[in-house]
């Protein structure tokens, strides 16, 4: 028996990096997945390993900050598995961007992914868990509450998105919804490049060497883990919180 079995989750970014690892989590604790992103080619094969696995899951292409795609993905992902329990707002847009340079394309764009994009699935979930009670899930940065200068917009939005879980976690508590954020170090699409191709050598293990535990994190076993907690039994008295997960590497509570 999984944490998670007969429950339905709706994770967004599903097709890369870290959303890869957390659908396999979520699906090994017995969870059926609604698949949601910009790329069927991704999504299926995410979709192709939670079937190897004996897993449900429905595939989703659309764009998360266009409220139509959105609406449309959640109401086909409940007709197909049924009403959805856990959201996990994993999608997101990173530019590396001085603060000086920050244009109104870049931070746009940074806030339809993130901030729209939230915004819109939250809502969309709403009415099922008012009724039912639901976990929702979204991801910040140790970057953005750190303040690292070379992240000025995707910064901003990932500020944003923990004033929106908090938010929601104050107006929403009394239906038996949580809502949480969490905060990682583990190797997203975007991430990886940065740490492969401009850094040298000496650079990679200063790095790894600023992380207490000297690594980074594991996307499906602690990342993952994590948010199988949260949506499941145990984490029901936990909302509103700022979890970091990335070995120490923000060493402070915030």
């Amino acid at each position: 028996m999984g944490e998670l079995d007969g429950k339905v989750a709706f994770l967004t970014g599903a097709g890369r990096g870290v959303g890869v690892g957390i659908a396999l989590a979520l699906a090994k604790a017995g969870a059926s997945l609604g698949l949601f992103g910009r790329t069927r080619d991704t999504l299926e094969e995410t979709a192709s390993k939670i079937a190897e696995l004996g897993g449900r899951t429905h595939v989703c292409v659309g764009d998360v900050g266009i409220r139509a795609d959105v609406d449309g993905a959640v109401a086909e992902v409940q007709r197909e598995l049924g009403p959805i329990w856990a959201l996990v707002n994993n999608a997101y847009y990173a530019e590396r961007t001085q603060f000086e340079d920050i244009t109104d394309e870049i931070l746009d764009e940074a806030l339809r992914a993130c901030v729209h994009g939230g915004l819109y699935t939250m809502q969309a979930c709403f009415p099922t868990m008012k009724e039912q009670g639901g976990r929702i899930i979204n991801f910040g940065s140790g970057g953005a509450t750190m303040g690292l200068p070379e992240l000025g917009a995707y910064n901003i939005v990932k500020e944003a998105i923990r004033g929106m879980t908090k938010t929601a976690a104050m107006g929403w508590g009394q239906y038996g919804i949580t809502v949480n954020t969490i905060c990682p170090l583990s190797p997203s699409d975007a991430y990886q490049t940065w740490f492969d191709t401009m850094l040298d050598d000496e650079g990679r293990r200063k790095h790894l060497e600023g992380i207490p535990l000297r690594r980074m994190g594991d996307a499906e076993k602690e990342i993952g883990g994590l948010v199988v907690f949260l949506s499941g039994p145990s984490g029901g008295y936990i909302t509103s919180r700022t979890i970091h997960v990335d070995g120490g590497n923000c060493c402070y509570d915030r």
